[in-house]
């Protein structure tokens, strides 16, 4: 966007960045805690090439000879096409300017990336399906009031589409018959909506609150729970058309609806949704390793260090992933279940997340990938340990697996960390990245070599969670 002249654009604009941080640190705890919510709307869509409300029913209001005016009652225009016609017809218009080529999505590629597990959309299109499908996370779409009995919270996105999808367009809400009945009609939806606005904290994005649903189940819990009802955020987006009355919405938000908005132009917005995902994943790091077949000596060394290594990261507030790699995996998780049992520590999923690499299966080299990639994609490091299988021949190798996380965790941009004192593979990417230390700040000033040097137990754990730190405070400087 160029240079904005407008008064009221600027205003909203500094408010924004004055409550930035507290945004970024609200939504982070709570998409963590699993009680964050997602609402897209349509501008969400538009960002992908669709068509906006206003421009899908365009040739609607052509045809009836209507001008469409930003105050324009849409769900009336579209009743009144379907009067003059059929409403067959008007859905006919809608799923054929619905059904078109989407085109790179970096607002909806962001909001995804952050990992919320409840989406609740008015879009009728896939794009969101579609953006989780190639990600290869699970989902549930819930397209009417009877598929709510399908809902999974366990490692299943919820997606609640609540005027239904493209692939049923006749249950679409579309006309000014279809909102009015939608309490009637879809009540139990309506009841999930207002159970979920009172226990998560939503973020709406693309969603302009024209439609009088949500603001009305806001109002109603309102009426009950006065103050003490949750307190949501709405990014809003902004020009150099951006009018007065727009900031006063924006105010009534506030104050009536509990909603803080956000308001930026919306080229900013995949670069403050970066930063969101940045925090979520800061603190959560990817533990890479394995051995089958080592001396009693070496065995004892992985038991003591991965003991240690646990104490040191959840004392320091640190989220651990991991395969569940052969015989070390099983030292990792269970020291981190004894911790966090031991330490009465609430939620114990949201700090160890375990998702076992299918070592049983017989898997080609993609599918290997697509399950490394899983494992990592939501860490910020990754920290290498042994690394040793008896299945890998290649000379200079020891576990082409554990080699193979670390070029997918580079290629994902998380921090790395070679603990080169504990042998095998994780010597052999220790050399890699000491030939390459330039491209590694954090382990500069000997850190490099204490990782190599290094044999205490104790000692290997607090000089990984330090080198975690810095990394930490590094990229919140850059942010």
């Amino acid at each position: 966007m160029g240079k904005i002249d407008n008064a009221v654009t600027k205003k909203l604009i500094n408010e924004m960045s004055e409550r930035s941080q507290h945004f970024w640190r609200v939504i982070s705890e709570e998409v963590i805690n699993n009680q964050a919510s997602l609402f897209v709307g349509s501008g969400v869509s538009m960002n992908a090439g669709l068509p906006s409300w206003s421009q899908l029913l365009k040739p609607v209001a052509e045809e009836l000879n209507l001008k469409i005016i930003p105050d324009s009652d849409l769900y009336a225009i579209a009743q009144y096409y379907v009067n003059k016609n059929s409403d067959a017809e008007l859905r006919k218009i809608v799923s054929r300017s619905i059904n078109t080529t989407l085109v790179k999505n970096e607002i909806l590629e962001q909001l995804l990336d952050v990992g919320f597990n409840s989406i609740w959309t008015t879009n009728y299109d896939k794009s969101i399906e579609n953006e989780l499908t190639k990600r290869d996370i699970r989902y549930n779409a819930i397209n009417d009031d009877k598929n709510l009995a399908s809902i999974n919270k366990y490692d299943t996105v919820n997606i609640y589409k609540m005027n239904g999808d493209i692939s049923d367009p006749s249950n679409m809400v579309l006309t000014k018959r279809d909102y009015e009945q939608y309490v009637s009609k879809h009540s139990l939806f309506l009841t999930y909506l207002r159970r979920e606005l009172v226990a998560n904290t939503f973020l709406f994005v693309g969603y302009s609150f024209k439609d009088d649903i949500v603001l009305n189940c806001l109002s109603a819990i309102n009426e009950y729970l006065g103050a003490g009802n949750s307190c949501h955020y709405a990014i809003m987006y902004l020009d150099d058309d951006t009018t007065p009355d727009f900031a006063y919405f924006v105010t009534d938000l506030k104050l009536r609806y509990n909603i803080e908005c956000l308001c930026m132009p919306k080229d900013d917005i995949p670069i403050f949704l970066q930063t969101l995902n940045s925090i979520v994943r800061e603190n959560k790091v990817f533990i890479s390793g394995a051995y089958d077949d080592v001396p009693p000596e070496i065995d004892a060394f992985a038991d003591k260090l991965s003991s240690a290594l646990v104490d040191e990261l959840f004392k320091n507030k640190f989220r651990i992933s991991t395969g569940v790699g052969r015989h070390l995996g099983t030292l990792v998780t269970g020291y981190a279940h004894q911790y966090l049992a031991e330490h009465n520590v609430p939620n114990p999923t949201k700090q160890l997340s375990m998702r076992p690499f299918p070592f049983h299966l017989k898997l080609d080299n993609d599918t290997k990938i697509k399950y490394r990639k899983i494992m990592q994609r939501d860490c910020s490091a990754a920290i290498f340990m042994f690394g040793q299988s008896r299945l890998t021949n290649e000379v200079g190798h020891y576990s082409l697996g554990v080699y193979q996380e670390y070029t997918i965790a580079k290629e994902l941009g998380l921090a790395i960390i070679p603990v080169g004192a504990t042998g095998y593979e994780s010597e052999v990417i220790w050399r890699e990245v000491k030939n390459e230390i330039n491209r590694y700040y954090y382990l500069s000033e000997g850190r490099i070599d204490a990782l190599q040097n290094c044999k205490n137990p104790k000692s290997l754990a607090v000089l990984i969670v330090d080198i975690l730190k810095d990394i930490t405070k590094y990229r919140r400087v850059q942010q």
